[in-house]
């Protein structure tokens, strides 16, 4: 009897790369798998089943036998450090909620007016995208107000919205 020709389907597949990515270090385990496969196979045909280039695979081994497991992890990439401290975020917190700035005045605030109140009370130069990180990180979200057309008349939008 012949042997099916198809042993394993797409779905199959990404269901056992789903479940081998569950696991804490696999990545390392792979990595391990290539560096002790090249003794019987060439590393151009480990790349090739591991789907990395040559360069990868002597990587792998040049970290290993330098640093040992510990070469193998992921290591920082080297992503910037937050200019907001937990004493600064509680405070932009405070203004958002009480919806007040520094001085106690109310404000409606905006990204742009957040990042400049921060440069004034902190000396902190942040940019737009990474206070809307911190934001978004805190709980806060972004509202905006329905617009208002010049041509709207208020008494019908009232009685619409009474009606739904």
């Amino acid at each position: 009897m012949a042997r099916p020709k198809e042993i394993i389907d797409q779905e199959l597949a990404l269901e056992a790369k789903r479940q081998l990515e569950k696991f804490k270090n696999h990545r390392i385990y792979l990595k391990l798998l290539a560096i002790t496969k090249t003794l019987d196979v060439p590393i151009i045909g480990v790349a090739k089943f591991f789907q990395v280039s040559r360069e990868t695979i002597f990587r792998w081994i040049k970290n290993f036998r330098e640093h040992g497991i510990e070469g193998l992890f992921d290591r920082s990439k080297g992503h910037n450090p937050s200019k907001l401290n937990n004493e600064h975020k509680q405070q932009i917190a405070h203004w958002l909620e009480t919806g007040t700035n520094a001085q106690g005045e109310a404000s409606h605030w905006t990204l742009e007016k957040l990042r400049l109140e921060i440069k004034e009370q902190f000396g902190i130069n942040i940019t737009i995208m990474p206070l809307w990180n911190h934001l978004r990180k805190m709980g806060f979200k972004q509202k905006i107000p329905r617009p208002v057309h010049a041509k709207a008349d208020r008494q019908t939008q009232e009685l619409f919205k009474k009606n739904k």
